[in-house]
């Protein structure tokens, strides 16, 4: 049985490289499934800018991206657990990997392939989780300090793109977070409208 807070590291390996998962981490006291997003996105992009100096942005709502191109996805679900229901976050990044040779679209990346180099994935995981645990203090303390730091991260954020809202396609601006995780946007009316379920597009 999966404790509260533990975290499972594994590893996946593809014709082109290796894959780290994060494999899950429960929060030891409930929270929401956004912060717990939160948590896991903001921490991926300081850990890989701490290990690599590369500046990463978070896709809202589950992706990190360097540049265009994705190279971390986050999965968040809400399982039964016998007793009552817990969170689990999946986190898979990509470290080691030569996207073309993983057969991967042209919009994926790695750490390696942006850097030219492998990375070390024992310091990376490390750096991983200890910003998870930091985050998580400051979601049970100060909720609305991790949203404005995940706001702060967001990609694209002032700038047009294209969003699936749900099957309804809107053209917008990246404004940023409302209070509860959702994304906030102007759209073509010159409305100000929070999308609470939708995929950020290229304009």
């Amino acid at each position: 049985m999966l404790r509260q807070g533990a975290t499972i590291p594994l590893r996946s390996s593809a014709a082109g490289g290796e894959r780290l998962g994060k494999g899950t981490r429960a929060s030891p006291h409930p929270l929401a499934p956004v912060l717990l997003t939160a948590v896991c996105s903001v921490s991926i992009v300081e850990a890989i800018a701490e290990r690599t100096g590369l500046d990463a942005r978070i896709k809202w709502p589950n992706d990190v991206m360097l540049g265009e191109r994705k190279v971390c996805g986050i999965l968040t679900e809400v399982v039964a657990d016998g007793r009552e229901a817990v969170t689990i976050v999946g986190v898979g990044l990509n470290v080691n990997l030569d996207p073309v040779a993983a057969g991967l679209p042209d919009t994926a990346t790695s750490l390696s392939a942006e850097l030219g180099t492998d990375v070390s994935r024992g310091p990376l995981f490390s750096a991983i989780a200890a910003r998870v645990d930091q985050q998580l203090r400051r979601a049970h303390a100060a909720p609305g300090d991790l949203l404005m730091c995940w706001e702060q991260l967001l990609w694209r954020r002032w700038q047009r793109v294209r969003i699936d809202a749900d099957g309804q396609m809107l053209d917008a601006i990246v404004l940023g977070l409302s209070h509860t995780g959702a994304l906030r946007v102007h759209d073509a009316s010159g409305a100000v409208t929070e999308v609470v379920v939708g995929d950020v597009l290229d304009p």
